[in-house]
């Protein structure tokens, strides 16, 4: 088993030493330091510079300990700086972060809140700065740690990262103890977490974290799709003959996966909740957010299947509108997704008095768009091949 991963995110040239410091009390600690300036630092030569520290978030890191000096740093077009996309990574991942700011930074924030058109150059290289540690602040989602020097920092640090040490010990005690089901045990942070503390309406929110979980797993492929990017190519489809019986037998795939879906939540899934006031069947909930999962993985996948397809030009429309069919469904389980959450946090954080109850009820109907043009063009492949 490998140590926890610690990103140490911050600009390199001012805050160098800084860095070298943390590496060494991190690896003191029995932790494994990631910092992009050591050779240690996992590349993919693939990527940019600042998809590279991206990826290593995503994929790697356990913890992200981010410090904040008075540069800015390097930005993307967007004008967010890589440090500033790292922690919103490890946010949206949700790992532990902890974020130590430099104390003169902090002690002018509030100055340039009421004056932001003054001069801060003697304290930041771009207000830009202050704007990313407001906005931390404002939002209350971390902790943020004043600091002057690096032992500040380790010294913080290290007492952090004991109390997280007995949180781990702690929960693995009680999961340990919980009983779990190997399908349970597989499960990763926050689902982990409801399973064995099961929250109030702990069973509706683990199926709608999982069913998240299993949509965000696919991030990459969703982008791909949305960008239009199919490596690769695919089968040769000679004729109009070919091309016909491809169409069809991938238009019945398609609706056997949406009836599979629609069957999973609107059959499957109340079955597994079960009636109010009985424990609902956790593996059978999981069973099927994941199975839910993998079905809308099928339909990414038929997308880039379909561009991928080696067929004449004559023939391309009709591939692209069987690859657009499943646009729909792909969209539509997204948003299924987002409004039980939604709904679900809502009705939770709104209170349910003692005694009472809430009900939240929503129904997944996938659709498929017009098939008016499919129609169409499957009409003038039968006429050229005289089918």
């Amino acid at each position: 088993m490998s140590p926890p991963k610690v990103f140490v995110s911050s600009t390199c040239y001012d805050l160098k030493q800084i860095r070298v410091d943390l590496r060494q009390s991190i690896e003191s600690l029995g932790f494994e330091p990631m910092l992009s300036e050591f050779d240690s630092f996992p590349v993919d030569t693939s990527l940019k510079t600042v998809e590279n520290c991206i990826e290593r978030v995503q994929s790697e890191a356990d913890i992200l300990v981010l410090v904040v000096g008075g540069r800015y740093g390097s930005t993307v077009p967007s004008g967010k700086s890589i440090t500033n996309l790292e922690y919103l990574q490890a946010r949206a991942k949700g790992i532990p972060v902890y974020v130590f700011v430099e104390k003169s930074v902090l002690s002018v924030l509030e100055i340039w809140r009421v004056n932001r058109t003054a001069d801060f150059c003697h304290v930041v290289d771009s207000t830009q700065l202050f704007e990313f540690v407001a906005s931390m602040r404002d939002k209350g989602e971390v902790w943020i740690f004043a600091f002057e020097s690096a032992q500040d920092i380790i010294s913080t640090l290290r007492k952090q990262l004991a109390f997280l040490s007995g949180d781990a010990m702690r929960f693995r005690t009680r999961a340990n103890a919980a009983g779990l089901s190997d399908a349970a045990r597989q499960l990763r942070g926050p689902a982990l977490k409801l399973v064995v503390e099961r929250p109030d309406a702990w069973e509706p929110r683990l199926f709608s974290q999982v069913l998240a979980d299993e949509i965000a797993k696919h991030a990459d492929l969703r982008r791909d799709v949305d960008l239009g990017i199919a490596i690769g190519r695919g089968p040769r489809l000679k004729d109009g003959v070919e091309v016909g019986e491809w169409a069809s037998t991938h238009f019945a795939e398609g609706l056997k996966i949406i009836n599979l879906i629609t069957t999973l939540i609107n059959k499957e899934l109340p079955e597994a909740m079960g009636p109010p006031g009985v424990p609902a069947d956790l593996d059978r909930l999981i069973y099927v957010a994941r199975k839910v999962g993998d079905q809308y993985r099928a339909f990414l996948d038929w997308i880039l299947d379909c561009r991928r397809l080696n067929v004449d030009a004559e023939f391309r429309r009709l591939t692209e509108l069987i690859a657009n069919f499943a646009r729909n469904a792909i969209h539509e389980v997204e948003q299924f997704s987002q409004q039980l959450q939604a709904q679900i946090t809502g009705a939770i954080d709104g209170g349910i008095p003692d005694g009472e109850s809430r009900t939240v009820e929503l129904t997944l109907k996938l659709t498929m768009p017009d098939t008016t043009d499919f129609r169409t063009e499957m009409d003038r492949l039968m006429r050229t091949t005289g089918r």
